[in-house]
């Protein structure tokens, strides 16, 4: 129970010791996803959080009763794994006090997102297919175990899956070079096929539209064609990942150089130890800097000072140091579990997620996409901590003064860590958090802008606030200066306002477009013709009140842009996701390798007044897209208003169906995939006059 009581004491300060409720980006991002959905890394948590907020009807009490139960069962579930897989049998305190010197470890334990519950099931499935290498007969029941892991594996986290699939892969190798069958190694490897498999569920759709997005933007043209071929690419290297094992083990039964190779090495380490152990920190040490140069631009704005970026690191420095002491102690030893060979194998994966990191995009989200070792060093950790702790059990034996000390340093770096969590206002300027009248304002509002009513400008933890917003159901976003008229407030809590948004919508069906007037921006002029054709426009008249009709984006055409950054726009339309006021969708376009090759895009009609004038705007993040949009509205709403009364905006779907396109979006010579009539359109949302 005492231990019980230190982590949960642990927990209230990450989460509530600066006034406030600490939360992170990722998890934020989760929280938000509970009503519209999203981009999903993990299924297990986001319908975890759904369900739990379905029952308790609040988003954040749903986030936090998760956060708390898991951050308690984590440090006794590591210390039973560690029990069984690193033969640990000395007692619990240095293996908790280890935990708590990792601020990697207490962050990871405690956010809310699918890594968390794709540990713990990749640390059971480790077990399991430990006892399949090692149990005296190979049971039916076991195969069927390890492959419901698999499965259940690839449910909870993606990343997981690739970092569990590794390790497994290498335990594999070393068990055959011990003698096990290759049975046993196909029966623990070949069910995580159902893992990978896992992929083609359409909840990770954009998901992997999201993994092939940064593989096609990597400089490496490895990746590059990786991510133009991902499915074959995914495929041939799980196939190949999986062939490779005994071929690896067969290579090391057959040259016998290879281990006399290593053998000097460990004898080298343990001879020269307190050398290697200096060098190792430093190692350990360079490619934390690495990892802080390639995110530099965030964490500067992260720290109040430079110097809060070491200072703040002091708990991970004893931790990375006790753990190249405790490895070379370890091979001193010569101990025979399998958690020093696998410590090593990680700490390879930790820099080849580096070398990774270094040829990602950048520039690209809240950290872009290269702090790929970072994520690896968490899994790490986890691996590390009996290192840690048979070396912190250590230090605590000896003179009063000297275990005085230890204590001392010990509590220095674990408070350090727990502040470096829960993120204290005087060391970070750190947007994600969530107050008292956050929590009181949301749930009273529906779609628009928050603010600070004394100066019109978005309160510090405005993301935070925005992805709350959506938890609710609802488009928050903060106000931003440039929006010229701005509603009166309709819900204030201490200082912190909200306003609707400014856009007056209208019926689609009711306008009259024979005299409208067509803006395409930098779109086709031959695109513009087929829309007065389309029409049978005429010519505008002199009246202000004749509509408008802008076609495009806001890349091509100035007028949307100004329309959705005046917020006059209910609907708006970015590269892959459509926001509404209360849904999004994402992956809205579909593209082959060649610009112009679309095979299937989603697009908006919406209709809304601006200075007292009807303005249609038909908006994709495609051309084909824009005239499947103009097309539904010539063709559906305006020929059945009855049908279309009171509707003013309309999101749908185009996809290639007939292999014909219309010559005048035509990309290329020879382009068999764009708009025609043949091709299929779904209607996928509607939205009414006066409801968001």
């Amino acid at each position: 129970m005492a231990f019980i009581g230190l982590f949960l004491a642990v927990w209230l300060v990450i989460r509530f010791g600066s006034g406030r409720i600490t939360t992170t980006f990722d998890e934020a991002y989760y929280i938000s996803t509970i009503k519209i959905g999203g981009v999903y890394s993990g299924l297990i948590t986001p319908y975890l959080l759904r369900s739990i907020n379905s029952i308790v009807s609040n988003p954040v009490v749903s986030l936090l009763s998760v956060s708390l139960v898991l951050f308690l069962i984590y440090p006794f579930f590591l210390l039973w794994f560690h029990r069984s897989f690193s033969g640990y049998s000395s007692n619990a305190l240095p293996f908790y006090l280890a935990l708590l010197l990792s601020s990697h470890y207490l962050w990871s334990s405690n956010e809310v997102r699918p890594q968390q519950t794709g540990v713990l099931v990749g640390l059971v499935l480790i077990l399991v297919i430990l006892r399949v290498f090692d149990g005296d007969s190979l049971a039916p029941k076991s195969v069927l175990v390890v492959s419901a892991l698999w499965a259940l594996l690839g449910l909870s986290h993606i990343l997981s899956l690739g970092i569990f699939l590794a390790l497994a892969w290498f335990i594999g190798v070393v068990k055959l070079t011990e003698g096990r069958s290759l049975s046993r190694y196909f029966m623990a490897l070949g069910p995580s096929a159902l893992g990978v498999l896992s992929l083609l569920l359409p909840q990770y759709r954009t998901t992997v539209f999201s993994i092939k997005w940064i593989l096609k933007h990597s400089s490496n043209p490895l990746f590059c064609s990786a991510g133009w071929n991902f499915y074959f690419s995914l495929v041939i290297g799980w196939f190949l990942l999986l062939i490779s094992g005994p071929l690896v083990a067969k290579m090391w039964e057959r040259v016998p150089s290879l281990r006399s190779f290593f053998e000097r090495i460990r004898s080298e380490l343990t001879h020269r130890a307190g050398l290697y152990a200096f060098l190792g920190i430093l190692g350990m040490a360079a490619l934390m800097l690495v990892q802080f140069h390639l995110g530099a631009e965030v964490y500067e704005k992260v720290y109040r000072d430079r110097m809060f970026i070491v200072i703040m690191q002091t708990g991970n420095f004893l931790f990375g140091a006790l753990t190249v002491v405790g490895f070379i102690n370890a091979l001193r030893e010569k101990r025979q579990d399998s958690s020093t060979k696998v410590l090593v194998f990680m700490g390879l994966l930790m820099i080849f997620a580096l070398l990774i990191s270094m040829v990602m995009p950048s520039g690209f989200g809240s950290f872009g996409f290269r702090n790929w070792m970072i994520r690896v060093y968490q899994y790490f950790v986890v691996f590390s901590v009996p290192f840690v702790a048979r070396e912190v059990e250590v230090l605590l034996k000896g003179t009063k003064l000297h275990r005085a000390t230890v204590v001392a340093v010990l509590v220095i770096g674990i408070v350090i860590s727990v502040l470096n969590v829960g993120r204290p206002p005087v060391v970070y300027n750190y947007p994600y958090y969530w107050t008292e009248r956050d929590l009181e304002l949301l749930p009273r509002v529906g779609p628009g802008f928050v603010y600070l009513d004394d100066t019109l400008t978005p309160p510090e933890n405005s993301l935070a606030v925005s992805f709350l917003g959506w938890a609710y159901g609802n488009r928050i976003e903060p106000y931003p200066c440039g929006v010229e008229h701005l509603p009166e407030p309709d819900y204030c809590v201490s200082g912190l306002c909200h306003s609707p948004y400014p856009y007056q919508e209208i019926s689609l069906a009711s306008l009259n477009l024979s005299h409208a007037t067509v803006i395409s921006g930098d779109t086709p002029k031959s695109l513009e013709n087929w829309a007065l054709s389309l029409f049978s426009i005429t010519g505008a008249t002199k009246t202000t009140k004749v509509p408008v009709i802008a076609l495009g984006n806001s890349t091509l055409n100035p007028m949307i842009e100004e329309l959705e950054s005046q917020y006059l726009l209910p609907v708006m339309v970015n590269y892959s996701i459509i926001t509404g006021p209360n849904f999004k969708y994402y992956y809205a376009i579909k593209e082959g390798r060649r610009k112009g090759d679309v095979v299937r895009s989603m697009f908006v009609v919406q209709a809304v007044l601006v200075n007292n004038a009807p303005v249609v705007v038909i908006s994709s993040p495609s051309l084909d897209g824009v005239v499947a949009g103009l097309w539904v509205l010539r063709n559906e709403i305006i020929q059945s208003p009855a049908k279309w009364q009171d509707v003013s905006f309309v999101v749908g779907e185009w996809e290639e169906k007939d292999g014909e396109v219309l010559p005048f979006v035509e990309a290329y010579p020879g382009d068999k995939n764009g708009f025609s009539y043949g091709d299929e359109i779904k209607i996928l949302r509607i939205g009414t006059v006066g409801k968001p």
